[in-house]
């Protein structure tokens, strides 16, 4: 009898020792998962930009000239501002556009001409890709990623208001105006709740971005934004 309860009292000291599950548990798991798929993005937009950094004044001797064009920034190029040994994600593409003033067309190279030469052109560049289906809120009507993405996504972009994804824009702001020259009905869900950030008419129509991104067809896409 008295082997029993020595045994049983030895039993429930180990169990006072049980550790109980950490409140923040599923933050450092499944959310950690997610911000490093968002990473791939940022990653990959900033090493498009030091592509463009490279490619103007001054590191081209002319001030107007530039060394890029409109169109999707090739893997080799990107590979080569990236950090040694790191593999693109086939789901990300990085786009340079030079557009018209109000941001309503985008310009093709043409005839030997490049049209992010020309004075008073608007260039940009976007990096997009959709939101992995493991990521959407498959509960709810509105495509719209879940809470864990959410989470990372928020926690990734830090201060960056030109990053987010795609929703449709309240009817009251599709309209043209400083932040919206487009007249755009579609903007991006950021982290900042007083900056609204619209996608450009121009990007919305070019076809390679159709393409992946398109509220239309429900297919939502992540979207990071750079004036160039």
């Amino acid at each position: 009898m008295y082997i029993w309860v020595v045994l049983a009292t030895f039993l429930a000291i180990l169990a006072s020792y049980t550790l109980s599950v950490r409140p923040d548990m599923r933050e450092l798991s499944v959310t950690r998962v997610a911000e490093a798929s968002l990473s791939r993005l940022v990653v990959q937009h900033e090493a498009a930009i030091t592509y463009i950094k490279y490619n103007k004044y001054p590191y081209l001797s002319s001030y107007n000239a530039v060394g890029y064009a409109p169109g999707i920034i090739s893997d080799d190029n990107l590979l080569r501002e990236m950090p040694y040994g790191y593999v693109l994600d086939e789901n990300y593409v990085s786009q340079i556009f030079c557009m018209n003033e109000d941001l309503t067309v985008a310009y093709s190279s043409a005839g030997g001409v490049n049209p992010c030469d020309v004075p008073g052109r608007r260039k940009m560049l976007v990096t997009y890709g959709p939101i992995p289906t493991r990521w959407m809120n498959l509960a709810s009507e509105e495509q719209r990623p879940n809470a864990d993405f959410l989470d990372a996504l928020w926690s990734t972009v830090a201060s960056r208001n030109e990053f987010g994804y795609m929703v449709l824009a309240e009817p009251e702001n599709v309209h043209t105006s400083r932040e919206n020259p487009s007249a755009s009905n579609v903007q991006l869900a950021t982290r900042s709740e007083e900056e609204l950030v619209f996608v450009p008419k121009a990007v919305l129509q070019d076809s390679s971005f159709k393409k992946v991104c398109n509220l239309a067809e429900n297919r939502i896409c992540l979207v990071y934004m750079t004036g160039i």
